[in-house]
């Protein structure tokens, strides 16, 4: 063949190669607009094609759990603030670090002289809700360790109580929290021992005398709070509770004629409140402490206690419990909780000398989770567990991928019943009512931010998850939790 043929040939094929080449790249773009097309597309895009202010950024995505595949997403890389939507990171990661099994253990020990409760963590214990759902008081477990003292006859304590703290770090409260929050009991001090949620209970009567000081009752029983009463019996207007940031002092003024109970004011020192209370109720069932209540270390940095502690009682709240009232009520300090333990875990996990459980670890854990999952994790940003913090960032497709990845761990059906459940509970109880309970979600609310990120379930179980958030607009929230119920309404025709 000379070089002319060759050429020729050669041309021939070549534009043969380059005509089928452009006619697979031109089917692959008709495919590509067909799929942008599809009545699922259309539809979810329409929700968000109209927002109440220019400014605001929109960000979206859907995977279909049961191809894998994303089938919708809009601006989905975008990191925002997502509001109390980032406990999702936080519950999937304590599932990975701790595991569907595990449960708080708060001991209650003795050296023969000494009272010693070590803590793990647990924000349950004390819990109204937990402890309602038992049918039991919040001081039930103290009185069954009074009772466990008192069979091992100790009676006269002649030592002090003495609380461990040391599974956590001492820091408390988060820096980025914003000072306005503070004090508030969404905002509470996060400890390695709680009670009550690390809140105080104020409730006002009126006294029979009118323009006499009303009858204040709180709990729980401490001897710690600080009331200073001047609200008087009768008269027009509603009573005032104040309460000076980081103290344990509550100002009650203004005008009383009728029972008053004043919602939870957070605490400012939990390990505090937790002994002084146990020490109340010990008193009650007459059990004396020689001794005064003091911070101390007794868990070893190996996790251990010495060998001449013993063990008189432990209390176990199991994770299942913290990971509702996180997901359904999207309560912080279970949240911060559940972070910080992971932390310890994940510390200790590699091999720290002394682990102490922080946001900081608590931090590497979840991001270590995420990447674990094969999830790209540019952009995400972890400040607290509970999204308390403006600092937290993260992408839609981030929380959607994550959902997904989730369903199909040993865990999925322990983390999908954690969240709250359209028109049924939590912070969806009066939404969605129409949906026959089929969708499963965390809310995230905060000024200029509305998050939603959960599943939607077909007959025979979860079908899309999905994370649908909103920044940067002022005023009202309302119009896009509508654009979020709009949103899910179209993936439940979808799943159907």
């Amino acid at each position: 063949m000379n070089n002319g043929v060759w050429k020729n040939g050669y041309a021939r094929l070549a534009g043969r190669a380059t005509v089928g080449f452009c006619a697979l790249i031109q089917l692959t773009s008709v495919a590509a607009v067909v799929r942008a097309q599809s009545p699922l597309n259309t539809r979810l895009s329409a929700t968000l094609s109209s927002l109440p202010h220019s400014q605001t950024i929109a960000t979206a995505c859907v995977i279909d759990i049961k191809s894998g595949q994303t089938v919708f997403s809009s601006n989905a890389d975008r990191a925002l603030i997502p509001a109390s939507a980032m406990k999702i990171f936080t519950m999937v990661t304590s599932l990975v670090e701790l595991g569907a099994d595990f449960a708080f253990e708060t001991l209650l020990a003795t050296d023969g002289g000494n009272l010693y409760v070590i803590g793990d963590g647990d924000p349950g214990l004390g819990d109204a809700r937990l402890h309602d759902a038992l049918n039991e008081e919040i001081v039930a477990p103290f009185e069954r360790w009074a009772q466990r003292l008192i069979a091992r006859g100790m009676t006269n304590v002649p030592g002090d109580l003495i609380i461990d703290e040391s599974i956590f770090e001492d820091l408390q409260l988060h820096p980025s929290w914003e000072p306005s929050d503070l004090g508030k009991w969404y905002a509470a001090a996060v400890g390695a021992l709680n009670f009550n949620d690390n809140c105080v209970d104020i409730t006002i009567n009126p006294a029979q005398e009118r323009g006499g000081p009303a009858e204040i009752s709180f709990v729980p029983e401490t001897t710690l709070v600080n009331v200073i009463n001047k609200c008087r019996s009768g008269g027009k207007g509603t009573p005032k509770l104040h309460h000076p940031f980081g103290t344990n002092e509550y100002r009650i003024s203004g005008p009383c004629d009728k029972r008053w109970p004043f919602g939870p004011v957070a605490f400012p020192d939990p390990g505090m409140l937790f002994a002084d209370t146990l020490r109340t109720v010990l008193s009650r069932n007459g059990i004396t402490l020689a001794g005064t209540i003091k911070r101390d270390r007794l868990r070893q940095r190996n996790g251990k206690l010495p060998d001449d502690t013993t063990i008189v009682a432990t209390h176990r709240t199991p994770i299942a419990a913290v990971l509702s009232r996180a997901g359904k009520n999207s309560q912080n300090l279970f949240a911060e909780c559940l972070l910080k333990r992971s932390g310890y875990a994940w510390a200790k996990r590699r091999g720290a000398t002394d682990p102490r459980g922080g946001w900081a670890n608590g931090a590497r854990a979840v991001v270590d989770a995420i990447q674990g999952a094969r999830i790209d994790t540019a952009g995400l940003v972890v400040a607290d567990g509970s999204g308390l913090s403006r600092d937290n960032r993260c992408t839609a497709r981030q929380l959607a991928s994550l959902l997904a990845w989730s369903h199909n761990q040993e865990f999925g059906p322990l983390f999908h019943s954690s969240l709250a459940t359209a028109g049924v509970d939590g912070s969806l109880r009066k939404r969605l009512k129409s949906s026959g309970g089929r969708v499963h979600a965390k809310t995230g609310t905060m000024r200029g931010v509305r998050a939603l990120a959960g599943f939607v379930d077909s007959s025979d179980g979860p079908r899309f998850a999905f994370a649908i958030m909103f920044n940067g607009y002022n005023g009202s929230s309302t119009p896009y939790k509508e654009i979020q119920d709009r949103f899910c309404r179209v993936l439940l025709d979808a799943a159907k």
